[in-house]
């Protein structure tokens, strides 16, 4: 018949522990760390800005921050030639040190908005603007793409994408976290022969969500 193990009752303490090659615990002392846990402090998308503060016993820091998408350029009539789509806006994992009992302020970027269609030259998509918490980190928003030039058989350039400098990481497979569409960039406007042609499309909102190791 199984052994029924009853829970443990009482407090409980986190531990730092030391183990040699043989895998022995051969020092141990209680832990610094507490619960480990964190705390989402700020949750937001795109265009947004304010400010939000951190608790008296913040030290640490983490956070996902993308920036807007670059608009993508609008098309021209009688040729070929199309936009260019726009760049997708910087994303990235940030972490660090976080000062406590401050307030911080914050911006999350618009995406950029979509170039004109001719009948002259296609106009250039708008860059998507940056997301970042001030004084901790930034994500630069992508650029918006060229139009497409009426008198020419070259299309549009595309415009570059956005970075995350300084981030733990780039992520570059982030739509798991904050969807598709956020961040993403503008489509390019096509062309046409005759009619109106189509303008790019804007670029995709940014997102920021910020955590803590703060009391809730």
């Amino acid at each position: 018949m199984p052994k029924i193990i009853k829970p443990a009752k009482g407090s409980f303490t986190t531990a730092d522990i030391t183990i040699d090659s043989s895998g022995r615990v051969i020092a141990a002392s209680s832990g610094a760390g507490g619960d480990g846990s964190y705390f989402p402090r700020l949750l937001a998308q795109g265009p947004a800005s304010g400010n939000f503060a951190t608790p008296a016993n913040t030290s640490k820091y983490y956070a996902f921050a993308q920036a807007g998408g670059g608009g993508g350029g609008g098309g021209t009539f009688g040729h070929t030639t199309v936009g260019g789509s726009g760049g997708a806006g910087g994303f990235g994992l940030f972490s660090g040190n976080a000062a406590a009992s401050t307030t911080f302020a914050y911006a999350v970027g618009a995406g950029g908005n979509g170039g004109a269609g001719g009948p002259g030259d296609g106009g250039a998509g708008n860059a998507g603007g940056a997301t970042n918490v001030t004084n901790l980190f930034t994500a630069n928003g992508g650029n918006g793409g060229q139009g497409a030039p009426r008198n020419s058989n070259n299309s549009g350039n595309s415009g570059s994408s956005g970075n995350a400098p300084g981030a733990t990481s780039s992520l570059p497979t982030r739509t798991y976290l904050v969807g598709g569409n956020v961040g993403a960039p503008g489509t390019r406007g096509n062309s046409g022969n005759s009619g109106p042609t189509n303008p790019g499309s804007s670029g995709g909102v940014g997102s920021l969500t910020f955590y803590d190791d703060g009391a809730q």
